[in-house]
């Protein structure tokens, strides 16, 4: 009924819509929400809204059970090593732009600030670096 290429086309679609959802269930409605030292994400979901949500979520899941059935799809698989290379040029550019240099589009740059903020930009880069440098390593 598909061709190789509509079937890839609908595993791919179907794959990032399953991951969105894990990562909602895992991240989003959890109790323990996700922080660090410079984000922190609470809930202003109700309990009935939470539940709400998880009932569509199982629905939705089902609904793409049906469909890899129906059409022989496969699920898509992904390395965590693959996953995670995908952050690094992101990270890159980010932290690129956060030095002081690059902060003149948003307003005037006060003279100290290159030298405050741009060695521990630096230092972040280096440390991106050094874990994309693990990642590639391949054993």
């Amino acid at each position: 009924m598909l061709n190789e290429h509509q079937r890839r086309r609908l595993e791919v679609s179907f794959g990032l819509l399953d991951r969105a959802l894990v990562e909602m269930e895992r991240l989003y409605l959890s109790s323990d929400l996700p922080q660090g030292a410079m984000f922190e994400v609470t809930s202003d979901l109700t309990p009935d809204e939470r539940a709400h949500i998880r009932m569509t979520i199982a629905r939705v899941r089902d609904r793409l059970r049906r469909l890899r059935e129906q059409f022989q799809l496969q699920p898509q698989r992904r390395e965590v090593r693959s996953l995670l290379r995908g952050y690094f040029a992101h990270f890159w550019a980010v932290l690129s732009d956060c030095r002081a240099d690059k902060l003149r589009g948003y307003g005037e740059v006060a003279p100290q600030l290159k030298q405050a903020l741009d060695p521990e930009v630096e230092a972040l880069l280096i440390a991106v670096q050094r874990l994309e440098q693990v990642i590639e390593r391949q054993g």
